[in-house]
């Protein structure tokens, strides 16, 4: 199923799944995300409904602070290719 997630939406489940793993050292530190995807504005939409209300609600006890991940001049290529590649699909 989540093969079919949005880019964004399988970044906000690695968020989800690394606080569910790590959810003692989520509890005790600041939490800071960097990403080149606008994550906060997703999870704060006030028209949310499933599994977003459900990854917003479940991130809302910790304290995250996202930012956005500004693009180093190497890396540039690098980043298009991870994000506009696609797993290939069995017939």
């Amino acid at each position: 199923a989540e093969i079919r997630y949005l880019q964004i939406e399988k970044m906000a489940l690695a968020v989800v799944m690394a606080a569910r793993k790590l959810r003692h050292y989520f509890l005790t530190h600041f939490i800071v995300v960097r990403t080149g995807q606008p994550i906060k504005k997703l999870l704060a939409r006030p028209d949310m409904t499933g599994r977003m209300l459900k990854w917003s609600l479940e991130l809302a006890e910790f304290k995250i602070h996202y930012e956005s991940r500004s693009a180093l001049k190497a890396q540039v290529l690098a980043d298009f290719v991870a994000e506009m590649t696609n797993p290939s699909t069995p017939d």
